[in-house]
């Protein structure tokens, strides 16, 4: 049996809904305000996972334009029920104060790498759903969300309510099979030994999350909890590698061992606080039943293990996939200066692919070009890197909290309204963003057609300090810039040249932990990026041109 390492699914992977069907396991994750919308992961091995699919086809369409950081998409669940694939999460168009407007949504297809039915809404009481498919009925479960001063939290309880044969609606209405005082929430339902087990994420998301056990004898309660405790939590023991360890689905192996997929934070540390640069990444756990019948991990305690013991192995390596299950395909890519992309879309032009990502649109060849300039990504300038409507920006998440990235660009603005280049970006209050842009000569403001001269500096946004530059120099408009940076134990530098020529610092060191959950007073849900952006805040006619993209873990990542 293959040892699994944890995390399986580095950087930002957040609220990971585990299943298995036939020889593969599944894992979707949130995706906020970023495309593609729900990534989904295979493996056979639970160990080392690839790119199979996301909510996406002609009827999968969904409205994220003007929603805020860490609004979207929040925890999908994923299912198989009827020789299809389920999918139901909650679209968060508002919260941080005590209303959240929410829309949950159920959406089905035969293959996770799509086409997704069209989502259909089904309620708007909370978050966190999950789909229970028991003796031929379908059950929705989710927390419903409480916005008057209870003193519960906002936490009112979870839900139970039943779904018609194609989840596309509700049937009667809902019941609350539990409630308690403390926040409980990300609940799943599991038969098991002729008992419903109800696991719920609970202590909210930070440092005291953690997973609990309840269960019954019947559908609707009442539950009784675990006596032994939490199934998971590292919350007693801040020293632990896994922090923040809950929000997690159980999967059953084809030999009948159980597994739990799960979140966590890896912490560095500056100035004795802590930060999770890489946000929240899925991990794995194996599970076992105790002799009193309650399900609790493989190894003794809470705290979750950096290694497990994988399933046992079903195939061979070269085993056909079962032929009354359909496997995902995984996504076909090729690279364009150093780029993935994917199949042609239905206007003739190549896409970014896995693991490109995007801001509450997904890629267009209205904005992102793969085929204008062979070899070359172009991307024509939109709004600014503070906004929630439309940027121009790709961008990878950081696996790793030390790396080189870079890209060699190619851009002639023609006034300070146009800029282009390498990003780090958490959200549009931190980031830090290498540009060129055009300023007028000397650096003096002056009245009238001032002469210009092209420059690069370094932006920094941060939501205590607000938005400053540094280390602007000029460059010649007619050459090819390389742009690259080091990030290391949260450090970040910034580096330039003309192309072919010795790299030179820009900028001062960094402190890349700002691009953190745990950085600002307001709740933040995703993780770090690093890509390529440009913006023209005059006309929108300005392009940039990027090739040779590069993203490397230093020496011992």
């Amino acid at each position: 049996m293959t040892p699994i390492s944890n995390p399986v699914l580095p950087g930002f992977s957040p609220d990971p809904s585990l299943i298995r069907v036939g020889e593969w396991f599944y894992l979707a994750n949130s995706s906020f305000e970023w495309y593609p919308i729900v990534p989904i992961h295979r493996s056979r091995d639970l160990k080392t996972w690839e790119f199979a699919g996301s909510f996406s086809g002609p009827d999968a369409v969904l409205e994220l334009r003007g929603l805020g950081d860490s609004a979207g998409v929040w925890a999908p669940s994923l299912s198989w029920s009827d020789g299809l694939f389920w999918l139901v999460f909650t679209v968060v168009r508002s919260f941080g104060g005590p209303h959240k407007d929410m829309d949950t949504y159920i959406t089905r297809a035969a293959d996770v790498a799509g086409p997704w039915s069209a989502p259909a809404r089904v309620t708007t009481t909370g978050f966190d759903p999950s789909i229970f498919h028991h003796e031929g009925r379908h059950w929705l479960l989710n927390m419903e969300w409480d916005h008057r001063p209870t003193g519960r939290g906002g936490f009112a309880g979870i839900n139970l309510q039943e779904l018609n044969a194609t989840g596309t609606a509700t049937i009667g209405e809902p019941r609350i099979i539990h409630r308690r005082a403390e926040l409980i929430e990300g609940p799943n339902l599991y038969f098991f030994k002729d008992r419903f087990y109800l696991m719920l994420a609970e202590g909210g998301t930070g440092q005291n999350h953690g997973i609990a056990m309840m269960r019954s004898g019947s559908l609707f309660g009442p539950y009784e909890p675990d006596p032994h405790g939490p199934v998971l939590t590292s919350r007693d023991d801040p020293t632990h590698m896994l922090q923040k360890a809950g929000h997690g689905e159980i999967a059953v192996a084809e030999d009948g061992t159980l597994f739990l997929a799960h979140l966590a934070s890896r912490w560095a540390e500056k100035d004795g606080k802590h930060y999770s640069i890489l946000g929240r990444e899925t991990c794995i756990q194996r599970m076992r039943f105790t002799d009193d019948g309650w399900l609790r991990q493989n190894q003794d305690g809470w705290h979750p293990s950096l290694t497990v013991e994988g399933p046992k192995p079903t195939f061979d390596g070269a085993a056909p996939v079962s032929t009354s299950m359909p496997a995902a395909r995984a996504a076909d890519t090729s690279t364009v200066g150093g780029f993935a992309t994917e199949a042609v879309t239905n206007d003739g032009h190549l896409t970014l692919g896995w693991p490109w990502s995007s801001l509450r649109h997904p890629v267009s060849s209205q904005w992102a070009s793969l085929s204008e300039r062979p070899g070359w990504l172009r991307l024509k300038g939109r709004y600014s890197t503070d906004s929630v409507l439309e940027q121009s920006l790709v961008a990878r998440r950081l696996t790793s909290g030390s790396l080189r990235a870079g890209v060699t660009v190619e851009a002639q603005p023609t006034n300070f309204t146009q800029s282009a280049g390498l990003i780090f970006y958490y959200n549009t209050s931190s980031y830090f963003y290498l540009r060129t842009t055009v300023r007028e000569a000397g650096g003096e403001l002056l009245d009238g057609d001032a002469p210009t001269e092209q420059i690069l500096e370094v932006f920094e946004k941060d939501p205590y300090k607000g938005l400053h530059s540094f280390g602007s120099v000029m460059v010649e408009s007619s050459f090819p810039l390389r742009l690259e940076a080091t990030l290391d134990g949260g450090r970040l530098q910034f580096f330039w040249s003309d192309l072919g020529k010795p790299l030179q610092r820009i900028g001062p060191e960094l402190n890349a932990l700002q691009l953190s959950d745990d950085h600002g007073d307001t709740l933040r849900f995703t993780g770090a990026f690093v890509g390529v952006a440009a913006q023209d805040l005059r006309d929108q006619s300005f392009t940039a041109d990027f090739t040779d993209f590069q993203f490397q873990p230093l020496a011992g990542q």
